[in-house]
């Protein structure tokens, strides 16, 4: 990446970030818009599209340039990313030791004015609550996968509708010998998939040589709709071109497909023009009986992104501590 960014001073631009505040909040515009007011030509925006667009989950031409501004200037997460070698389940199986946690559990109705407030199951367990923390992704809540009684407040509905559900893919290739060069994790293309990373690099304890392509916004819906065997020779095709030599063909292949998954329906939030507030609203409780956590409640630097999530959580469970006290409860 550092050699990228001292090469090509339009990709530097991209991550550097050199920018004026933008509008106010009754003059918000793309974040496409903004960057040509400011003076981006045609090659650097499209390196943002490449980069940073397909971090958001969404083109630049649909996304709020306030929020995107908010992003890109939040520091308050510290610098670079972090691996979990062990995998994600390793921060699951911390955080529920000891909870009495029920798993394939899908929720179909939760009716919430009543005392106790009932869940519903699909396949008709009921359980009881004085409270409830709602985390169903953004897409579920957007498709009313869900049956909220009395229904939900119009300004808790019209949040969750205005906000967008980015669509994201990735495509897995696992290879039997290095793809990359020696000291290479990962690149940038100039073609779809536009992002690539190597989840094998820095691993002792794997002899597994896997490539990962990461999708978001237009280019996974170009992909999509080829279909996952042509969409994955697509990928091939563009790593192949990359990489200016010939690859093996991969040992095993797959699409991960989040749009169509009916637990997620999409990637995660984007925030559209005019909607900087829209995630401080999704995060805001209901009469104290609901509470909602998740990517999309998070503010806008740390949304789309797991320690957004995690945070959102301990936010709404203090939240409830909170009101529990309020109302005389322990």
């Amino acid at each position: 990446m550092a050699e990228a960014r001292r090469l090509y001073p339009d990709f530097e631009l991209t991550r550097s970030w050199a920018l004026p505040t933008p509008p106010d909040a009754t003059e918000d515009v793309s974040f496409e818009a903004y960057l040509r007011h400011t003076g981006f030509s045609d090659d650097q925006l499209y390196y943002t599209r490449r980069s940073w667009g397909n971090a958001a989950c969404e083109d630049i031409s649909r996304i709020s340039a306030q929020a995107s501004y908010d992003d890109i200037t939040d520091e308050s997460a510290g610098n670079g990313d972090f691996r979990i070698h062990e995998g994600y389940n390793r921060i699951h199986e911390g955080l529920a030791a000891g909870i009495d946690i029920r798993l394939e559990s899908v929720v179909a109705a939760i009716a919430w004015q009543q005392q106790p407030i009932q869940v519903t199951l699909i396949d008709g367990t009921v359980y009881e609550a004085d409270r409830v923390i709602v985390t169903l992704p953004l897409g579920v809540l957007q498709a009313e996968r869900v049956q909220f009684t009395p229904a939900l407040p119009a300004w808790k509905s019209d949040a969750i509708q205005r906000l967008i559900m980015g669509p994201a893919i990735k495509m897995i290739y696992r290879f039997d010998t290095p793809v990359l060069p020696e000291g290479m994790m990962a690149l940038y293309s100039a073609q779809n998939p536009p992002m690539w990373w190597s989840p094998s690099a820095g691993r002792q304890d794997t002899q597994a040589h896997t490539m990962t392509a990461f999708v978001t916004g237009d280019w996974a819906r170009e992909l999509l709709a080829l279909g996952e065997a042509e969409a994955l020779q697509v990928g091939l095709r563009t790593l192949q071109a990359e990489l200016g030599r010939e690859i093996p063909a991969p040992v095993d292949a797959c699409l991960v497909n989040w749009v169509t998954d009916p637990y997620a329906l999409g990637g995660y939030s984007v925030v559209p023009v005019g909607g900087r507030e829209l995630r401080a609203i999704l995060a805001q409780p209901i009469e104290d009986r609901l509470f909602w956590a998740g990517e999309a409640t998070a503010f806008n630097p740390w949304a789309a992104t797991v320690h957004g999530a995690y945070a959102s959580g301990r936010r709404a469970a203090a939240e409830v501590v909170a009101s529990k006290s309020s109302d005389g409860h322990s």
